[in-house]
């Protein structure tokens, strides 16, 4: 295998594995599946797919024409490319990046900041199970661990 297919399979499968995505056949290059990872949306509002991009050189060029076919591949999903850049012979990641879609990226903060200001309460909610309603205490306790990554 080529050192830019060996970049880019790794950059595809560290993609999909941090962001709990699907990592589609053959790099996306399937008429069915296209594009290299994706969530689905009918589990989750907050769902991307991502078109890996990787380089060993000090640039990467980001065209109109990448933005637009990641836009069609998404199928329904947000678009969302993947920008990798390689440090002397794809042995160290400098720095793994992501473009988006501004109004996606406030529309995620702003859930960040609502969950920011709720796990507090929940959490109190939680630790005053005797005194709540149990459908209450258990709602709680779900949307606790589901938020902690549990």
């Amino acid at each position: 295998m080529s050192l830019n297919k060996d970049m880019g399979d790794a950059h595809e499968a560290h993609l999909a594995e941090t962001l709990g995505m699907r990592q589609s056949r053959g790099s996306g290059n399937q008429w069915r599946d296209p594009i290299d990872a994706r969530h689905n949306r009918l589990d989750t509002q907050y769902a991307f797919a991502v078109d890996g991009k990787s380089t060993l050189a000090k640039s990467l060029s980001i065209t109109r024409a990448m933005w637009d076919k990641a836009v069609e591949q998404a199928g329904g999903e947000r678009p969302m490319l993947g920008l990798r850049f390689y440090d002397d012979n794809a042995r160290k990641v400098h720095a793994d990046l992501v473009a988006c879609e501004l109004l996606d990226f406030a529309e995620l903060l702003e859930a960040a900041r609502q969950w920011e200001r709720a796990k507090p309460v929940l959490e109190a909610i939680r630790e005053a199970a005797p005194r709540c309603v149990p459908v209450i205490t258990s709602m709680a306790h779900a949307v606790l661990e589901a938020g902690s990554g549990a």
